[in-house]
C-alpha cells in the first residue's frame, strides 16, 4: 500500500486541485464533510488562530469519513515552545497517530525564527505515516527560501502560507517564488484570506495544486462561501 506522503506526491504530479477547509469546532466540521472537499484541518479556539482540539472532538471528526488532519499547537502565540508544550505535543500526535489520523499540521521555530529542525523531527518521529504540514509558523521565519528547503529536508508534505503578508493575494509574489523553487518537491498550499472572490488569482499558478480556506464570514462557517470556492475549483 503507497504512503499517504506518496499519494499526495502523485496528485500533485496530476495536477489534482485540492482543497483543505479549516473549521474550529465539530459542528462545522460536520457541515464541511458533506462537500466534496479534500480534508479538514481541525482546530479550536478561532481567536487563538487555531489551537489543538480536544480528544474527543478528534475521535467524533474521525467518524465523519473526510480526511482530518488535526492541528498540534498547544496555545497561541509564537512557535516557541517549552520542554513541556512539546511533551504535550508528542503525546497529541501519538494519539492523533493511533486513532488513524490522515495528518497532522505543525511547526517548531527557534528563538531567531527560523525553522527548529530538531524538534520537528521530534514529532515527526512518532507520526508514523500520517501526512505532515508544517503551518503558518513559516510566515514568520526570517529567510523563507532557506526555510522551505529546511521543510523539504525535513519531509514535510506541505508549507501552509499566506507569502508571509496578512494574506495570501497579497503575498502571492513569495508564493509564486515558493512554487518556481520548490520544483514539485513540496505542495505551497495558499491559506489565509483565500475566498471564491479571489481564488481566481492564485489559480492562474498552475503549480498550485492545494488551497487553504476557513470559508468563515463575520465568524460564522458560510456553507455558501464554502459551495463557491468548490464550484471555482471545478471539484
Amino acid at each position: 500500500m503507497l504512503s499517504k506522503s506518496i499519494l499526495y506526491k502523485i496528485q500533485r504530479f496530476q495536477l489534482i486541485k485540492d482543497l483543505e477547509i479549516c473549521t474550529f469546532n465539530l459542528l462545522d466540521a460536520k457541515v464541511a464533510s458533506n462537500h466534496k472537499i479534500s480534508r479538514i484541518e481541525l482546530c479550536e479556539k478561532k481567536d487563538l488562530g487555531g489551537i489543538t482540539p480536544r480528544r474527543e472532538i478528534i475521535k467524533e471528526s474521525l467518524q465523519l469519513g473526510t480526511p482530518i488532519h488535526p492541528i498540534i499547537r498547544p496555545r497561541g502565540g509564537d512557535f516557541n515552545y517549552t520542554n513541556r508544550e512539546v511533551d504535550i505535543m508528542l503525546d497529541d500526535v501519538s494519539f492523533c497517530r493511533d486513532n488513524q489520523c490522515s495528518g497532522i499540521v505543525f511547526g517548531f521555530l527557534n528563538k531567531k525564527d527560523d525553522v527548529d529542525m530538531s524538534l520537528c523531527r521530534k514529532i515527526i518521529k512518532v507520526s508514523g505515516n500520517m501526512s505532515l504540514t508544517f503551518h503558518r509558523a513559516f510566515d514568520k521565519t526570517r529567510h523563507p527560501l532557506e526555510s522551505m528547503e529546511k521543510i523539504i529536508d525535513l519531509g514535510f508534505d506541505r508549507i501552509l502560507t499566506s507569502g508571509q503578508k496578512s494574506n495570501a493575494v497579497t503575498g502571492l509574489n513569495l508564493i509564486n517564488t515558493l512554487t518556481e523553487k520548490s520544483n514539485g518537491r513540496i505542495s505551497i498550499m495558499p491559506g489565509a484570506g483565500v475566498r471564491s472572490s479571489n481564488i481566481d488569482i492564485l489559480l492562474k499558478n498552475n503549480k498550485i495544486s492545494e488551497f487553504h480556506s476557513s470559508c468563515y464570514i463575520n465568524n460564522l462557517f458560510s456553507v455558501e462561501e464554502l459551495n463557491r470556492l468548490i464550484k471555482k475549483l471545478k471539484l
